[in-house]
């Protein structure tokens, strides 16, 4: 009985142990399917806009805003050899103003209105006033398009 009962212990213990390697087995081997590799998400970088991109953009949308009351009082001026040009002028504050609110949500195509706009300005400058009107014209658009050179990857 001694060895009947001594076999039966080691049955036991080569039941317990195969129970223990098998379980531990069954949990070896789902945690390689628990763990999926997940793809690797960009972080989206923090949208700072700065102090003098926002002062520039306000600065864009009140003067457009002001110019364009101004040009449309001045449409009807009886001395206006051609009035035409005020109503271009009035569409180009009027882009200027699109334009600045679209940079300030991070449009691309704010730039793209902002630059037809400019050059539209520019013609009708030359048309005009003169050549000096080209770079009273470009200035402001190289100024923001400067502010924008480290923000690029913001725009969408």
């Amino acid at each position: 009985m001694a060895k009947k009962s001594k076999s039966h212990q080691t049955t036991k213990k080569t039941t317990g142990t195969s129970k223990t390697s098998t379980s531990n087995k069954s949990t070896s081997s789902n945690k390689p399917n628990d763990y999926k590799k997940k793809p690797i998400e960009k972080k989206k970088p923090k949208k700072v806009r700065g102090f003098w991109l926002t002062a520039a953009l306000v600065v864009m949308a009140l003067h457009g805003i002001f110019a364009a009351y101004l040009y449309y009082t001045q449409a009807s001026a009886p001395t206006l050899q051609r009035p035409w040009i005020l109503g271009l002028m009035v569409v180009h504050s009027l882009a200027n103003v699109v334009a600045a609110v679209a940079i300030w949500y991070w449009k691309r195509w704010g730039l793209y209105v902002y630059a037809a706009s400019t050059v539209l300005a520019m013609v009708v400058g030359l048309m005009s006033v003169g050549i000096y009107s080209l770079f009273y014209m470009f200035l402001p658009f190289v100024i923001v398009g400067w502010l924008l050179r480290t923000k690029w990857d913001y725009i969408e």
